[in-house]
């Protein structure tokens, strides 16, 4: 069984076109998914660090399995390599952490959005995934539906369908660690498990104008090229 996953068909640009379903994918870790649930997928990408994916290695089967890391290093309340996480005394802002990945790693963005950008979609869809599904992942997912011409309320409504799956698991998380680790460490632990508008409204500040053009050098022809792909 595959945690958070869902399909970004069906989602409605600014112009009235609409994605086509089974063709754009994300979700959280693949590491207990079946067979079954990737009969549709061609492609995996793996936006976890290296440490995450060696502690919970992804099932893709017959998939193509591109990891893909938008950074290498242990990062506190974005990847979730274990032990590592039990030894942080709190965690980050997470609305600062955001903003953080879009300025230092745009290297990774471009080569991650052009991997699902030109990824052939004849052979099926494609799907993205960090381990909650929400951070790395929801910032790719953001990135996809502003490239297709998505509105960002739109697009935050999808960011904020995490949290159906993850308010339940930061409440018990919290409930945990209180006795554990004390109210305030419980509660940052709970703030890095959910999805927050102010998380992803930072990513676009950081973003500011021309991100895709101009900072990552996406061109016009490769996203119309996308756009007729995956539009209806």
């Amino acid at each position: 069984m595959i945690q958070n996953m869902r399909d970004l068909g069906g989602l409605r640009t600014v112009n009235g076109r609409i994605i086509r379903p089974n063709m754009l994918i994300r979700s959280a870790q693949l590491d207990k998914a079946a067979e079954e649930d990737l009969a549709q997928i061609a492609a995996v990408i793996d936006l976890r660090t290296p440490e995450e994916r060696k502690e919970a290695p992804d099932q893709v089967y017959h998939c193509r399995y591109l990891p893909m890391p938008v950074f290498d290093e242990y990062r506190s309340g974005v990847s979730h390599e274990e032990e590592e996480e039990r030894q942080q005394k709190q965690f980050p802002d997470m609305a600062a952490l955001y903003g953080m990945m879009i300025r230092d790693y745009p290297d990774s963005f471009r080569q991650i959005l052009t991997a699902i950008m030109r990824h052939d979609f004849s052979e099926g869809a494609v799907l993205w995934h960090c381990s909650e599904g929400k951070d790395r992942c929801g910032v790719i997912s953001a990135m996809i539906l502003e490239l297709l011409g998505v509105d960002r309320g739109t697009i935050m409504e999808d960011y904020l369908k995490t949290n159906i799956v993850n308010l339940p698991k930061a409440a018990a998380i919290r409930d945990k660690l209180v006795p554990e680790r004390g109210r305030e460490f419980a509660e940052s632990a709970y703030r890095a498990y959910i999805a927050d508008e102010r998380y992803l409204r930072s990513a676009w500040d950081a973003m500011g104008s021309g991100f895709f053009p101009e900072t990552l050098g996406i061109g016009t022809e490769t996203i119309e090229a996308f756009r007729s792909t995956v539009l209806e």
